[in-house]
């Protein structure tokens, strides 16, 4: 996951925090189930002038693939960066 956001976004900052251990036991998540739940930070230029939704929109189309393979849950702190 953390690749191809860099790849996509080429960020100025990238932090991809797996927060799975945290929902252990939710209904759906299995003793099985590994990497589940994320929690990211994004500065992109590629942000610069879109709404949130319009964010949220970019990264889970570029992760669609990771959703079919487990990934259940991405909480998402998304920014263009600040200043000139």
């Amino acid at each position: 996951m953390e690749e191809v956001l860099r790849e996509t976004f080429q960020p100025l900052e990238l932090i991809v925090l797996d927060v799975s251990l945290e929902h252990a036991g939710h209904p759906g998540i299995t003793k099985d189930s590994k990497e589940t739940h994320f929690r990211i930070k994004l500065i992109s230029d590629q942000f610069r002038d879109q709404t949130t939704v319009e964010q949220h929109r970019k990264v889970y189309s570029v992760l669609g693939p990771e959703f079919k393979k487990g990934l259940h849950a991405l909480e998402m702190d998304l920014s263009a960066p600040k200043g000139v």
